[in-house]
């Protein structure tokens, strides 16, 4: 069974996230009552992190996951923000059809990188300092 924890699925949801960076782009940066540039500038890093997610996925190196996972809590905000505005506006076909569905694609994304996150960090190498002999005298500088 295919997991989104696994390399495949961590493209994929760089993939996903590149597609909904742009859909948003077209979608909502076009409402002029949601025409600020905010939202224009965390799809664009949103893009450019996806970028980076790919490459991380690629060459298993979990640290490239941050920039992704940052952007897209941001994202994720601006999609939640929206759709307040949208309802308050009464635009509630766009909600349901559009950002309530990119909210729960995108939060689940995000769940599956952390998760792979967190077990590539715990599987990682540990640090260069773990391996120092440890004095057995302190020294008080007082």
């Amino acid at each position: 069974m295919w997991k989104p924890d696994s390399k495949a699925g961590i493209i994929c949801s760089g993939a996903a996230s590149i597609c909904l960076a742009i859909a948003y782009l077209i979608i909502f940066a076009n409402l002029r009552e949601l025409s600020y540039a905010f939202g224009v500038h965390i799809a664009s890093m949103q893009i450019i992190s996806s970028a980076v997610l790919i490459g991380g996925a690629i060459k298993e190196r979990h640290k490239l996951f941050v920039p992704w996972m940052i952007t897209t809590a941001m994202f994720l905000y601006l999609m939640g923000y929206s759709s307040i505005v949208l309802l308050a506006m009464g635009d509630w076909l766009i909600v349901m059809f559009c950002a309530a569905p990119m909210i729960g694609c995108l939060g689940m994304a995000f769940y599956a990188v952390q998760k792979a996150f967190r077990r590539m960090r715990k599987d990682g190498l540990p640090p260069k300092y773990a391996d120092m002999q440890v004095k057995s005298i302190l020294v008080n500088p007082i």
